[in-house]
């Protein structure tokens, strides 16, 4: 707490004074990092963008994201609060991600064969995994060439029919 209170420019004290202990703050960072971060409102060609925004992971400058991904998750696990926030924030994102992934396979530009609800998953999960490059794979960080990989196998997961035709 000292160290949150000294960057913030107040006292450890003036903290206490909004949040009743860590977990309440803790839970407010998560509450507001979740909220103001809609990963999937995507607009134009919503599955180019959706690659793209699979592949923003692998970049050196979403590293904060990366970082901030693995202590919410590791937070949800003690946090019974936090974990109902990341629980919530997890079904948007997939609802989202559904709601992107209908319409393509209506418009038989991904499988209509594939489950719409276990690809939406498959690509939370993927992105999960990308959390962790610094851990896995902390060369392939900002790496042009792991970034298209990463876009390419995002296509073929979601069975993009035609390459082009997400972008």
């Amino acid at each position: 707490m000292p160290a949150i209170a000294k960057a913030s420019g107040v006292t450890a004290g003036a903290i206490y004074k909004h949040f009743e202990s860590k977990a309440d703050l803790l839970f407010e960072v998560v509450r507001r990092a979740l909220s103001s971060v809609p990963l999937f409102s995507v607009s134009g060609n919503e599955l180019d963008l959706l690659l793209r925004l699979v592949a923003i992971y692998t970049e050196r400058e979403t590293k904060p994201l990366r970082q901030l991904s693995l202590e919410i998750h590791s937070a949800s696990r003690k946090h019974p609060r936090v974990r109902s926030v990341l629980r919530r924030a997890l079904e948007m994102n997939i609802q989202q991600l559904r709601r992107t992934i209908e319409p393509a396979q209506r418009a038989d530009k991904i499988d209509p064969a594939l489950n719409a609800d276990l690809l939406a998953n498959a690509v939370i999960v993927f992105m999960m995994g990308l959390a962790h490059m610094e851990t896995i794979a902390p060369h392939l960080v900002g790496n042009p060439g792991w970034h298209r990989f990463v876009e390419n196998r995002i296509a073929a997961l979601l069975g993009i029919r035609d390459r082009n035709s997400a972008g």
